[in-house]
């Protein structure tokens, strides 16, 4: 998500959010976050988190598709791990009815005026 979780491969310590079944067949363009990254890590190393990308990203793809800008405060940190299973148990899958968004969102502490935000 919000942290670089999202873009983490799998590794020996844990299996990432890449695959959950929220995520699958729903997020893409990783290899674009990727090139990107190598391209700032060129210009200046250990500067620009992957989280910090993902969120200047969203903001763009807004202001490109119409919508409103802001800026976005960057600094973010990158995470160092991902759950798979807690992907898979927090996060609503692209095709989740309203009941299951609500009950999703309710647990994480959000309303339904979140919920609208947010989608």
């Amino acid at each position: 998500g919000c942290d670089g979780s999202v873009l983490l491969d799998d590794n020996a310590t844990f299996t990432g959010e890449k695959t959950a079944n929220p995520n699958n067949a729903s997020l893409r363009g990783f290899d674009v976050v990727d090139d990107i990254k190598t391209e700032l890590e060129k210009a200046c190393p250990a500067t620009v988190s992957c989280a910090d990308i993902l969120a200047i990203a969203a903001r763009d793809s807004v202001i490109l598709s119409g919508g409103a800008g802001w800026i976005v405060a960057v600094g973010r940190r990158d995470a160092t791990s991902a759950s798979r299973d807690r992907a898979n148990k927090d996060l609503p899958a692209p095709n989740s009815t309203l009941p299951t968004l609500i009950t999703k969102f309710k647990r994480q502490g959000l309303n339904q005026l979140d919920l609208v935000a947010l989608s």
